[in-house]
């Protein structure tokens, strides 16, 4: 029998039919209440609680007990005509209350988002257990007082809008298992009623009708999630929405200090802090500050391969652009200058001036602000006056006639100096800071020449076999390189031979250092990195297809440059050693290159007569003078503003980017 395998208190039909229902009905609803869980609505914790809070707690309609139970049990059968009368009372009583079970059971369910949210799997496990918690109870012999309380409760709620069709869960509820004996008439007066509710908008009250057709949410929507589709949709806000939104606008000059405001502006470009000076009379306070524009100007003109400034010396400083160290100055200006200066570069508007003075080709050449000096195939050695362009003094053999070429004029004075120390050859290479200056020969020497004491000769230095190609030092090291295959590293202040570094196949034609490291380029096509400490050579660059003729190694040794005779620039990463770029355009011999870390150029002399400026970021060609020399183009060097280059007519070419520029004073060191 079905009733048999109902766990719970047995009662039989009999003595329940035995006693009056008018006083019994009161205690079995307490004893229904007392066995049938509130939770028999799946994850409604919050409803129950406040079904509760009024009295006993309420089966609802999925809890199969209450159809279950309405069949009676087998075991003890009142009369025919007894049992017929009561079975239609207990049909119409459910059929009178069925509709408002369900109006308060989905006032329930509309209070919590949370159940509609469950998915269809879920209700059906949930249904299943309210199935097997139903089978552990005996109902009352009649549901009529269950749903007329109910029904008394739920008219005192507040009216809560019918659950939409996309709701999962009312067909669950109401899906008994066919074993169950009874009830048939319920259950099918239960979905009938449950249709005609889901296909009718009765359920929505007046007020929610009107926000659906205005396009709102209704209360109860935005408490249980009614009305959110769930595909996915775009959200986007009307220019109403907009104008609505309260968009809060606070100067940051009122809340926080002058020194983190001035911090602030301080990281911004040069276009940016020229915008914030309009702002207001604060920010043109703060914006117009001499320390804030120092530091856009050092953020704005300081390459990427560039050192700290703090880390630089005077002299390396010198021809930087970078203006003086000095208190009160017009950094608002200085900025203006430069960017406009930097203009210029990118138009290619120059002042072209030629220097004449030497005899034969020119080799070598380097400058600042002050003077350029230069040496030459004639076997002297020139200081000219960056402002005048005049020849100020000549480094050569006292014991011989001073060579000018045909055309200059010049008053100089001759530097005097023993039998033994000076050159007696071509002048092929040369470097000087604010202290030294060392020259290298084709007579194997190279001699260091004090600039403090007039260039008087300090010592000669020798160690190589054939010519000294190139040379390149810093305040405790001097490099050397020569033809006969090697570099030597002597030490400066007392000119002694440190090491010889050798593994070149070919004549070492060029070397640059920046500290432990020192970078060779030779006739073999081969680029090595050295570490001067131990000798050793630590990395091998190959890419090159002939021989190289010049290198430039950036002041944070991360960026290797070089060319040569196939006529391509190829930039080196020094970390990995990989081929990051290469730079075309010349047709001939690449003999000279230059690189600016502060502003990443890069300035290419050739023996095609051309010299050509880079931009290292993006390989583009910035400016290009074709034939700009009558002859092959041997030495180039640049700073902040000018290009100067030496050829082998024995001139020298100056293109001055700054001339007329008002301000341009201020970018000197």
């Amino acid at each position: 029998m079905a009733s048999d395998n109902l766990k719970g208190p047995k009662r039989t039909w009999g003595n329940i039919g035995s006693q009056s229902r008018a006083k019994k009905r009161p205690r079995l609803v307490e004893e229904w209440d007392s066995k049938v869980s509130c939770a028999s609505v799946p994850h409604q914790p919050a409803p129950s609680s406040r079904v509760c809070e009024s009295g006993p707690r309420r089966a609802s309609l999925s809890s199969p007990a209450l159809f279950e139970d309405l069949s009676p049990p087998s075991k003890s059968v009142p009369s025919k005509s007894k049992s017929n009368s009561v079975t239609s009372r207990r049909r119409s009583d459910i059929l009178l209350g069925l509709d408002d079970i369900t109006r308060g059971l989905r006032r329930l369910f509309c209070r919590h988002p949370s159940h509609h949210r469950s998915s269809n799997k879920d209700m059906k496990v949930n249904s299943q257990k309210m199935e097997k918690s139903g089978r552990q109870h005996n109902a009352d012999e009649s549901g009529s007082g269950f749903t007329r309380e109910l029904h008394h409760r739920s008219s005192l709620a507040e009216p809560r809008p019918q659950p939409l069709k996309q709701r999962s869960y009312s067909n669950t509820i109401l899906n008994m298992p066919a074993s169950i004996p009874g009830g048939e008439a319920a259950r099918a007066a239960a979905a009938e009623q449950n249709r005609r509710d889901s296909d009718s908008p009765s359920m929505l009250n007046t007020s929610d009708m009107m926000k659906r057709k205005e396009g709102e949410t209704s209360d109860s929507e935005v408490e249980s999630g009614i009305g959110i589709e769930t595909k996915d949709q775009e959200i986007s806000l009307t220019s109403t929405d907009v104008t609505k939104t309260s968009v809060v606008r606070r100067d940051p000059l009122e809340y926080m200090p002058v020194e983190i405001v001035a911090h602030i502006l301080s990281l911004l470009d040069y276009r940016s802090l020229a915008k914030a000076e309009v702002v207001s009379k604060g920010w043109n306070g703060v914006a117009t500050s001499h320390h804030v524009w120092r530091e856009v100007f050092h953020h704005e003109f300081r390459g990427a391969w560039a050192l700290p400034q703090s880390s630089l010396s005077p002299f390396e400083l010198n021809g930087r652009g970078l203006g003086k160290k000095m208190p009160d100055q017009d950094w608002r200006k200085i900025c203006r200058v430069r960017k406009e200066l930097g203009q210029r570069w990118e138009r290619g508007d120059i002042k072209y001036s030629k220097i004449e003075g030497h005899a034969d080709s020119v080799y070598c050449v380097q400058f600042d602000e002050d003077k350029m000096i230069t040496g030459s195939r004639d076997k002297t050695v020139r200081v000219w006056d960056m402002k005048t362009y005049k020849c100020i003094k000549v480094l050569a053999n006292p014991n011989e006639p001073i060579p000018f070429s045909s055309t200059a004029k010049v008053d100089v004075d001759v530097s005097r100096s023993s039998s033994t120390l000076f050159h007696n050859a071509s002048i092929l290479c040369l470097q000087f800071d604010g202290e030294i200056l060392v020259t290298g020969s084709s007579d194997h020497s190279c001699i260091v020449w004090s600039i403090k004491e007039d260039y008087t000769p300090v010592r000669r230095l020798q160690g190589h076999s054939l010519g000294v190609l190139d040379v390149s030092f810093d305040d405790k090291h001097i490099v050397t390189c020569s033809k006969d295959y090697t570099a030597c590293v002597w030490d400066r202040n007392s000119g002694e031979l440190l090491r010889l570094l050798k593994g070149h196949s070919g004549p070492v034609n060029a070397v640059q250092m920046r500290g432990d490291l020192v970078v060779s380029v030779s006739g073999d096509t081969l680029i090595k990195l050295w570490n001067l400490q131990s000798g050793a050579c630590i990395k091998e660059f190959s890419g090159h297809t002939r021989g190289l003729a010049c290198t430039q190694l950036s002041e944070d040794s991360h960026l290797i440059v070089s060319g040569g005779n196939d006529c391509v620039i190829r930039l080196w990463d020094a970390t990995n050693g990989t081929n990051t770029r290469e730079l075309h355009g010349h047709d001939s011999l690449i003999r000279s290159l230059h690189f600016d870390s502060d502003s990443g150029r890069v300035i290419s002399g050739s023996y095609d007569q051309s010299i050509k400026v880079y931009d290292v970021k993006t390989g583009r060609l910035l400016i290009d003078f074709p034939k700009w020399t009558t002859s092959w183009i041997l030495s180039t060097k640049a700073d902040y503003r000018r290009i100067v280059c030496t050829s082998q007519d024995g001139k020298i070419s100056v293109m001055d980017f700054g001339v007329g520029l008002d301000g341009v004073e201020l970018l000197e060191a």
